[in-house]
């Protein structure tokens, strides 16, 4: 007959129950018997045990800051048409890198040109027109000449008239003769007069004016004629081209969209506590996932924070001269605020003490164990950059969590983890 397994461990368990209550017994006659200390083996090894101790050789590290962010554009262009006309050619294509100065597109001229020359022939007309006002009024010009025949040409037909008015008192002449001669002298006074009115400045800067508005005029052409040339502003990549060969382009209106790619600005934020051991120029080490690592430097920071997340937005001006990095890719930066000097170990040989300060144990005086507060510098793989260890000193490694404060301790010295 076969005994279900169920059976058997049933008993077992009986068994042991009744094992239990008979133990008491004989426990209650040991609790009379003398009591023998007993050195476990486990206890023996510890105090034979030799600990592995570290040299202490720090190195100069940068002190980091990280935070993670995303790549954005240096800047974003709409480059306008200045004019209205019609787009007459295209000299770039959507995707491609351009240079400062290079042409984008062009358009239409119209009447430009011919109304650029008609300008230039009207300039020619005034600026002669303005060179012969300032012949007349020069000390030798045509209106000294002219004032100096006008005074003699009044003094003789003065002469004439009191001669001829003598000649009529006596009765030599008739009086249509002195009519006559009066006559000449009122006309002769007045083109004097006439003459001697004429204002230089006057004349001078009527001319003046009118050249000036045809210069004025000529100007406007050509920047209307510039306009028809659309050039890039700034090195960087055709985004989006928004027109058409044929097609009407509005004054003012966005023709090509240009991106800064040449330089992506990195924005992470840093928190509150962080944020004054930044500094604008400060190099960065940045990560971006299947790029490697790459370098930058602080170009600004900002002076408020932002509302939401109590952080600070630092700026990483990160070259991409290749193009290859694109706007809206995340990365991690380590940014260097200064050097500190730091030993790499194993975070296992570090404890934690009861107010959550961060130790290390070391050999002090006498070979004894000594707890010594340190902190940490940055993580490197499975090792640790700590700071507060001077040279030479010895951290106690491997078997030191079986060690307290003040305790002997036998050592042997080994090399570092590297």
């Amino acid at each position: 007959m076969r005994v279900r397994g169920s059976y058997i461990s049933a008993a077992l368990i009986a068994l042991a129950v009744i094992g239990w209550f008979v133990s008491d017994n004989f426990t209650d006659n040991a609790a009379d018997a003398p009591t023998i200390e007993v050195t476990t083996a486990e206890e023996e090894a510890v105090r034979n045990l030799t600990i592995k101790a570290l040299a202490v050789r720090n190195e100069t590290i940068p002190l980091q800051v990280r935070a993670s962010g995303v790549t954005r554009t240096s800047f974003t262009l709409q480059v306008q048409s200045r004019r209205e006309a019609v787009i007459r050619s295209l000299a770039v294509k959507e995707g491609s890198w351009v240079n400062k100065g290079d042409v984008l597109l062009t358009l239409d001229e119209g009447t430009l040109a011919a109304d650029l020359d008609a300008a230039r022939a009207e300039r020619q007309a005034a600026a002669a027109s303005y060179d012969d006002a300032k012949r007349r009024f020069s000390a030798d010009g045509t209106l000294a000449s002219q004032l100096s025949a006008a005074e003699a040409d009044l003094e003789a037909t003065r002469k004439n008239y009191n001669a001829t008015v003598k000649l009529v008192e006596k009765g030599l002449q008739t009086d249509l003769t002195l009519a006559s001669q009066r006559a000449q002298l009122r006309a002769a006074e007045t083109r004097l007069f006439e003459l001697q009115s004429l204002s230089q400045e006057k004349e001078l800067s009527a001319s003046y004016a009118a050249l000036k508005a045809v210069d004025a005029r000529i100007a406007a052409l050509q920047s209307q004629l510039s306009y028809t040339v659309i050039t890039a502003p700034q090195t960087g990549w055709v985004e989006d081209i928004n027109v058409e060969i044929g097609e009407l382009a509005k004054q003012n209106q966005a023709v090509v969209t240009m991106l800064g790619l040449q330089e992506l600005i990195l924005d992470v934020p840093v928190p509150q506590a962080q944020i004054g051991d930044i500094a604008i120029g400060d190099p960065a080490e940045i990560s971006i996932t299947g790029f490697g690592s790459l370098t930058g430097n602080v170009v600004q920071i900002a002076a408020t924070a932002n509302q939401a997340t109590r952080t600070f937005n630092v700026e990483i001006a990160l070259p991409n001269p290749d193009g290859a990095l694109r706007a809206g890719m995340s990365a991690e930066a380590s940014i260097t605020i200064k050097q500190t000097d730091a030993f790499k170990m194993s975070p296992a040989h570090l404890n934690v003490d009861a107010n959550g300060q961060l130790t290390a144990k070391i050999v002090g005086a006498g070979d004894t164990v000594q707890t010594k507060a340190v902190s940490l510098v940055r993580t490197s793989g499975n090792l640790a950059y700590i700071a507060g260890l001077n040279d030479d000193m010895l951290v106690l490694a491997a078997g030191q969590a079986f060690l307290a404060e003040g305790e002997s301790v036998r050592y042997v010295v080994e090399e570092a983890n590297n």
